[in-house]
């Protein structure tokens, strides 16, 4: 049951990320002539490096490590949650790494 609301979330975080790096291309074209596909390409490289860094718990565990330290709490640990269905390892693999991929081939 896991897997299948796991892959359900890549799917969704993949096509999000496709949306955005098409936008971003098209304004980017839209400012500067050129041709789509190349510029499409770079910010889906962008897109999934942006996913790979920001797809895991870094960020929440950064935001909630000043107002830990505050209550005299220690450092929060590796372990993921029970609800989560796609950890950072697999945000990486199945959502970064096809991004990039597809930016790769189309940046040429």
């Amino acid at each position: 049951m896991h897997v299948v609301r796991g892959l359900r979330q890549a799917a969704v975080m993949l096509a999000v990320g496709a949306a955005l790096a098409c936008a971003a291309a098209g304004v980017w074209v839209a400012v500067a002539d050129g041709g789509f596909g190349a510029r499409l390409g770079i910010t889906l490289i962008v897109v999934a490096g942006l996913i790979g860094l920001l797809g895991g718990t870094v960020v929440t565990r950064a935001e909630t490590s000043d107002s830990r330290a505050f209550l005299g709490m220690g450092p929060e640990r590796e372990q993921p949650e029970p609800s989560d269905a796609l950890g950072p390892v697999g945000v990486f693999l199945f959502v970064a790494v096809p991004l990039a991929v597809v930016g790769l081939v189309l940046a040429g």
